[in-house]
């Protein structure tokens, strides 16, 4: 947080206490007191970009707390849609953080009011004043305003990582109205997140390749010997892939009691999202306008499912899951046939 806060101090020098007061509200609470309907927020947008213009903005700074600010004045080279840019802000508007959360990022504003430029008594009386008032939300101080026309977003820092794919699902939606997209890769690599973040901004529908695993009596021993045979690929073709476009219903298989759930209805959308492992077998990946692969480092891969899942479900995945998806990959070239890949274990 402290890099952060330098670095706000280093690309504008005359940011002033309420600046940087500023963003620290941001990153413990992000944009939810700006929190409003998707069309006004649309129509607030489309105004502030006719009016900035564009620019040479840095396209995303830092606010901490797993949110950037996105600057309005890159969006013309970044092309992206603007509803794109109003999904991911709705994102940040989410409810989130707490006071003993702001104050104690304001303890390490304090600390380091020297290195900021500031001055300690006066940051001490501004510091009184907000916390007397309730901590509302701030605006940016004029002389801020005045030298430095700030024009942003605060978006998802996912939104930083995933550019390519936003670029290239607004690039299709463009084109040809639609785009259907399938993410898969290594457990643990945010494949979940990512759908929901991309569902969320672009109002999709979302499916699980962990709603079609095999049911028992398919499991057989010529089948698990098969690259990705684990999963009932022809049912998920049969009840989704094959019907996107139009209205319809499908039956997640529920691992846990050994059945068919209630049916789920689905209306079509323009976005159409598959997560999960198996979702680019040879039999599935041609259904895609947009193949995409995850991949973690297996350190990072373990402590995250140890995190998620407890140490015997990571045993298990460890001794029979991760192997068999590792084969799935090498085996049919599942990386190799994505347009887009992101390493790491960053979400």
């Amino acid at each position: 947080m402290l890099e952060i806060l330098l670095e706000e101090k280093k690309r504008h020098p005359a940011a002033e206490a309420r600046d940087l007061c500023k963003l620290l509200y941001q990153s413990e609470f992000g944009a939810g007191h700006m929190a409003m309907d998707a069309e006004a927020g649309l129509a607030r947008l489309r105004a502030e970009c006719a009016a900035c213009g564009a620019g040479e903005d840095e396209p995303f700074t830092d606010v901490g707390g797993g949110l950037v600010r996105l600057h309005l004045r890159a969006l013309p080279a970044l092309k992206l849609r603007l509803e794109t840019v109003n999904g991911l802000f709705a994102r940040a508007c989410a409810p989130r953080g707490s006071v003993a959360g702001l104050e104690a990022k304001l303890e390490l504003l304090r600390a380091n009011a020297a290195r900021l430029g500031l001055n300690g008594e006066t940051l001490e009386a501004e510091l009184a004043a907000w916390r007397a008032a309730g901590y509302p939300a701030l605006s940016h101080s004029r002389a801020y305003r005045d030298l430095y026309h700030p024009a942003y977003r605060l978006v998802p820092a996912s939104a930083r990582r995933f550019l390519a794919l936003f670029q290239a699902i607004d690039a299709l939606l463009q084109r040809q109205g639609r785009a259907r997209i399938a993410i898969d890769g290594n457990s643990g690599a945010g494949k979940s997140t990512l759908g929901a973040l991309l569902a969320g901004v672009y109002g999709g529908n979302l499916y699980h390749m962990d709603d079609f695993f095999l049911p028992p009596q398919r499991k057989t021993r010529e089948r698990l010997a098969e690259p990705g045979g684990n999963v009932d690929r022809e049912r998920f073709f049969a009840e989704v892939l094959s019907r996107l476009g139009t209205a319809f219903s499908y039956r997640p298989w529920r691992c846990h009691e050994g059945a068919l759930a209630a049916p789920v209805a689905v209306e079509p959308r323009a976005v159409e999202i598959v997560e999960g492992v198996y979702s680019l077998h040879p039999d599935l990946r041609n259904a895609y306008d947009l193949r995409v692969f995850l991949a973690i480092p297996p350190k990072a891969q373990a402590e995250r499912i140890r995190a998620r899942s407890g140490e015997a479900m990571l045993e298990r995945f460890v001794r029979e899951w991760i192997p068999l998806e590792n084969a799935y990959f090498s085996h049919l070239g599942v990386r190799a046939c994505c347009q887009l890949a992101f390493d790491g274990a960053a979400q």
